[in-house]
Formats: structure tokens, C-alpha cells, sequence
């Protein structure tokens, strides 16, 4: 479960192995390779403070933070809000989500996580993917619809025999070829419609898996938090179903299904609806065009209740349907789990016709603000929890602008996920009844492109076309640098060094830019930015174990932040032993030169200052900055 990257003295760096979840996916659309298996693991060391506090949070890609960047996932603002509510305390949430896990993978994944590290609190927030998730109800090729043939099949995979029960659970399947998105694969699987078995079944196992999840952290004496689940009921329209009747009746109920349609006037429509309503009442469609036609004469709760009709009908349930969030209060009832009230939070802050577009940025992956919320319920649903849980005060939360301005919401991303979601809504299997929706999110991209400075334009540019940093953020903040745009520079550089700790770019080298940026702005370097530095060198030793982390770079990190920092001998012998390195030389040629010369003139060493400049701007071909940089240390040394 878990993996050791480094070790410096008596500390290890680890990180959630982020191979771990490919063993819940063996088999599971025969021989067709993968894409889209995600977790999103975060370094952490070991072993933590004495007063630490420590959060397995486990679910599907909601949890990840899906769309999102991983940094504005609900389990970054649930971390942010626990130390807000607990100062003093190093307070980790290690975010177990994996890409359509259903809840007998995310009771996997909390057995296994429990065991391979401490935590002091369980949280998970399951539900979406119990029909078409990894061992759901009505999945590809998962070992059967019951939770005990799901473990039998498990328990083979994992002693890696997938060879022979893959050949005997798959007999008749054809082999694949090219990768294949997952929601693709997945959404080959048989429609569930309202009398299938399936539906019991899901709800049968979700009940299974969430009692092993509260017996296991029973006996381990660790919290459990159980959540509700919060889905698109106004914006995401349900499959079109097969109705069950004759030739002649069919066409008549098509024929009132078009006169209910959404470009009809509210009266006559939901008329014709309630005709056809008469001929097949168990039409998802049909209920999600009566809600929105009562929405829009201002019937908010009958409108409510038809589209919670249709997302219950749906006869391709991607979103939980209303008896699982009702397993979820029940099992947390029973078993004297913690519940987070994730779907009630959602309706109050959305219309009375039901939750949408305004927290949803899909069918059940909610956008930046529903992240928030989600991570508030929890906060809320830790209130009757032990100490030290529950013996805090929410008053110490701060606002959700905050939250998002600290952890870095930024423009050029907000873009990209818009991208994202239309690329989404234009391919099968959403395309289907949501294709207005891409529409509508394409004029959204276009808007925030046309809101994007021009360096910013150039780094998603960069980042498009494979060229710089992988990490988007610092690909922008990159190009905001070098356009001199300081001031958003830092804020690029922040949200890097926070999307990607523990590594060289994202992390050692944003943290130096970023507090680069506030000098150049002007503002005074203060304890954040000295922690900040501070945090740098003691992270360095674990990235130096790198393969191709050399020497040189690692005198050039060393230095830059000794430099920053006001510490002249150790900023001096790092920047000296950093400059003898060609690569650093060509690289950042400007960077190292402006802080040797600085350091070497405060040391009186002004000669030393020119015959570096020389040299090294001569071997650079850089002449003209190398004079003018001469000439600033002869003008100092006069003064």
C-alpha cells in the first residue's frame, strides 16, 4: 500500500503506492489495456510528531479531487480546515481515492491503508459506483453481483492466479487492443432498469462493504466518518430507456416524449408528459423534461421530486440512487459511525429544485465549491466524534475565498478543467442528452481564455505542446517570470510548490521562485517565506537520493536559499561550489551569476565578483549582461 522513497538519518520519506490500485482493475474489461486508473498519493514522513494527527480518506475520484487539480481536492481543504481547527497539531489527510472504486475496493483500500500506517480517523465517501465501478453490482467481468463472490475473486486476483480465473470467468470475451478510457469501459456494461435484480444487489453490497469498513475501525479503536453522497439532479440528464409496450402504443408514447420536449411551452408539455406518464411510468426522461419544465414555472419541490425520480430511474446509473445514501444513514445508525450529511448540505445550498451546475461539475464530481462542502460536512459530522475531533470550535474556520486563495484557484486551471469537462460531454457515453452541455462549456473555455493575460496564454500553451514544466502551474508561472509579471508569477509558483511537494521542480524550485517573486514585488520576506526556505533545505537531503539529482543542483538549491534567507558563508560556499557545474552555468546563467556576485561583493571579494562574471558570461556568450553586471560591482565598490 504504501511505498519508502528516501531516507535521511532517522526520517523516511513515503508515499502511497500509487501502482496499488491496478489490482482491483485485473480483468476488468478482458485483454483491453487502461486509461484513467488514478490515485493521487502524497509524499509524507515517518515518523510523525508525537502530537500529529493523521486522516485516511478513501472513496472513488471524487475523493481524488476529480476534475480538479489535487491540491483542491475536498481532502486538501479538509486538511487545511483541520489545522485551522487544531493549531499547534501536524494535521495529514492522505487521500486513498481511486478511480471508480466501488465501496467493496474502497473497504480494500482502507484494510490495507489502516495496516500499513497509522491514522486517528477514516473517512469515506462512497456510493456512485456501485452498478458500472471496479466490483460493482452491474460492472464488466467482476466475479459475480454479490459481495461474497466479489471477495472470492479478489482473493484470487490477489494471490495472482488472474491467469487461470481470468480464463475461466472470460471464456467467450474477445481480446482488445489500443488503451481505452475506463468511463468508456465502463459504460459497456448492460442498462439497470427499474426491476433489475442489479439494483438490490448494489444496494445489498454497499450495506456489506460500509459494516466491514465500521467492524474493521471498531476494532482498531480509530473513528469512522460514513458520507452521503450529493449528485447533478437539474443539469445531467438520464439515458433514454426502451419502452416496454406495442408497436401502436410506442409510437403514440414518442410521440407525446416529443411533445413534452424542452423547447415546448411548460403547460402543454407537461400535459403531453403526463399522458405518456399514463402509458410508462418508469421513464428516467420522461421525469428529468417534468422537472424541468416545472422548474421553470417556478414549482421548485415538484420539480425537485421529478428529477430525483429520474436520476432514481436512470437506466444507466451513474449517479447513487436515493436507497443507497438511505444504506449510508442506516449503517452509520447501526453501527455508531460518524455521518457526514454530504446530500442535505448540497440542496441547502442549491435551489429548491435541486442540486446542478452551480456545485456539480459533472454527473457526481462536484466543482471547487462543492469540494468545500464536502469537506465542510465532514468538519460538521466531527463535531459528536472523540477527542480530539470533536472538542474544537467550527468559529475557527475561515472563509471558502480563503481557502481557495490559499491553496491556489487559478485561472489558467479553472480553464483546463472546463476543457476537460467539454471533452467529456462531446465523447460517448455522456454525449447522450448532455449536448447542450458542451456547448455551453466550450463558451465558458472561450471566455476564460479571452480573461488570460498574454504569458499566461503562453504557458498553457507550453504545457499543450510538451514544452517546459509538466506541471501546468509552474509552466505559467515559468512564462509569467520571464514576462516580469511578478505578482502573478507567485501565485502560480504558490499553487506548484503545493500541487507537487517533495519534488525537485514542483516543490524545491517554485518555493524558491515564488519567494523570489515577493522580492521583486517589493513585499518584505516574512516568517511564511523563512518557513518556506526553511522547508526547503530540510527537504532537500530526501531529493537528493534522486538518480539524476546532481551535485551542482543540489550546491544551486542549497545557495538560492541560504541567499534568500540572509545567510552570506553558506549561501557563498553553495553558490561557489554550484557555479563550477556547466550545466548550472548554461541553465541558469543569470540566476547564479546575479547571487554569486551579491554574496562575493558583501564578502569584499570584488575581484573574485568580476572574474566570475567574465569568465563565465564570455563562455555563455553574454557579453553585454556580463558588462553591465561588472559595472554594478565596480559602482558598489566605489561606494
Amino acid at each position: 500500500f504504501t511505498l519508502q522513497l528516501a531516507r535521511d538519518d532517522d526520517r523516511s520519506l513515503h508515499a502511497i503506492n500509487p501502482a496499488y490500485a491496478r489490482r482491483f482493475f485485473a480483468g476488468v474489461a478482458g485483454d483491453v489495456p487502461l486509461r484513467g486508473i488514478r490515485m493521487t498519493p502524497r509524499p509524507y514522513i515517518e515518523p510523525a510528531p508525537e502530537m500529529a494527527l493523521r486522516v485516511l480518506f478513501a472513496g472513488g475520484s471524487t475523493v481524488q479531487g476529480y476534475p480538479h487539480p489535487k491540491r483542491l481536492s475536498a481532502a486538501s481543504y479538509l486538511q487545511e480546515m483541520l489545522r485551522d481547527l487544531h493549531p499547534g497539531r501536524q494535521i495529514e489527510v492522505i487521500n486513498a481515492g481511486i478511480t471508480a472504486a466501488s465501496s467493496f475496493v474502497v473497504a480494500r483500500t482502507v484494510e490495507d491503508g489502516v495496516a500499513a500506517l497509522p491514522v486517528d480517523l477514516v473517512v469515506v465517501y462512497t456510493g456512485h459506483n456501485e452498478f458500472y465501478g471496479v466490483y460493482g453490482a452491474a460492472s464488466l467481468d467482476q466475479g459475480g453481483g454479490s459481495l461474497w463472490s466479489k471477495r472470492v475473486r479478489y482473493a484470487l486476483m490477489h494471490l495472482r492466479l488472474t491467469r487461470l480465473v481470468g480464463g475461466v470467468l472470460s471464456a467467450f470475451r474477445g481480446s482488445g487492443s489500443e488503451p481505452t478510457a475506463l468511463v468508456e469501459v465502463m459504460g459497456r456494461a448492460d442498462a439497470v432498469e427499474a426491476n433489475d435484480p442489479a439494483r438490490a444487489q448494489a444496494a445489498a453490497n454497499l450495506d456489506g462493504s460500509l459494516r466491514d469498513l465500521a467492524d474493521l475501525c471498531r476494532r482498531r479503536g480509530v473513528p469512522l466518518v460514513l458520507c452521503t453522497v450529493a449528485s447533478n439532479e437539474r443539469g445531467f440528464a438520464p439515458a433514454r430507456g426502451e419502452p416496454p409496450l406495442g408497436n401502436l402504443e410506442r409510437t403514440r408514447y414518442q410521440d407525446l416524449l416529443a411533445a413534452g420536449g424542452r423547447q415546448h411551452s411548460a403547460a402543454a408539455a407537461l400535459e403531453a408528459l403526463q399522458q405518456a406518464r399514463a402509458l410508462w411510468e418508469d421513464d428516467a426522461y420522461l421525469h428529468f423534461l417534468r422537472g424541468r419544465h416545472l422548474e421553470s414555472l417556478g414549482d421548485g419541490t415538484a420539480a425537485r421530486t421529478a428529477y430525483q425520480q429520474a436520476r432514481d430511474l436512470d437506466p444507466r446509473p451513474w449517479r447513487a440512487v436515493g436507497d443507497l445514501n438511505g444504506v449510508v444513514r442506516r449503517v452509520a445508525g447501526e453501527t455508531g459511525a460518524l455521518l457526514a450529511k454530504v446530500d442535505e448540505s448540497f440542496r441547502r445550498h442549491s435551489p429548491t429544485a435541486g442540486v446542478g451546475w452551480e456545485l456539480m461539475a459533472d454527473h457526481v464530481h462536484p466543482t471547487t465549491a462543492g469540494q468545500l462542502l464536502l469537506a465542510r460536512a465532514i468538519v460538521a459530522a466531527l463535531a459528536q466524534a472523540p477527542e480530539p475531533w470533536g472538542t474544537a470550535s467550527a468559529g475557527q474556520l475561515r472563509t471558502d475565498l480563503d481557502y481557495r486563495r490559499h491553496l491556489g484557484d487559478l485561472p489558467a486551471e479553472r480553464l483546463a478543467v472546463v476543457r476537460n469537462m467539454a471533452a467529456l460531454f462531446g465523447a460517448p457515453p455522456m454525449d447522450r442528452g448532455n449536448e447542450s452541455r458542451k456547448s455551453e462549456l466550450d463558451r465558458q473555455a472561450e471566455t476564460l481564455w479571452a480573461q488570460l493575460s498574454d504569458a499566461e496564454r503562453r504557458g498553457v500553451g507550453n504545457w499543450l505542446q510538451a514544452q517546459g514544466p509538466d506541471l501546468m502551474p509552474l509552466n505559467v508561472a515559468e512564462a509569467l517570470f520571464a514576462a516580469r509579471d511578478y505578482r502573478r508569477a507567485r501565485d502560480y509558483y504558490g499553487a506548484a510548490r503545493l500541487e507537487e511537494p517533495y519534488t525537485v521542480w514542483g516543490d524545491l524550485w517554485a518555493t524558491l521562485r515564488w519567494t523570489r517573486c515577493a522580492q521583486l514585488t517589493g513585499l518584505p520576506l516574512g516568517p511564511t517565506e523563512h518557513a518556506a526556505l526553511r522547508g526547503v533545505l530540510d527537504r532537500l537531503p530526501f531529493l537528493t537520493q534522486a538518480p539524476d539529482f546532481s551535485p551542482g543542483l543540489q550546491a544551486f538549491v542549497a545557495g538560492y536559499a541560504h541567499h534568500l534567507l540572509g545567510e552570506r558563508g553558506d549561501a557563498l560556499v553553495a553558490l561557489e561550489t554550484a557555479v563550477e557545474d556547466g550545466d548550472i552555468r548554461r541553465r541558469y546563467f543569470r540566476e547564479v551569476l546575479v547571487m554569486l556576485v551579491a554574496e562575493l561583493v558583501e564578502a569584499g571579494r570584488t575581484a573574485d565578483a568580476e572574474r566570475y562574471v567574465v569568465e563565465i558570461a564570455a563562455e555563455q556568450q553574454q557579453q553585454d549582461f556580463g558588462r553591465v553586471l561588472v559595472e554594478r560591482i565596480r559602482a558598489t565598490a566605489v561606494r
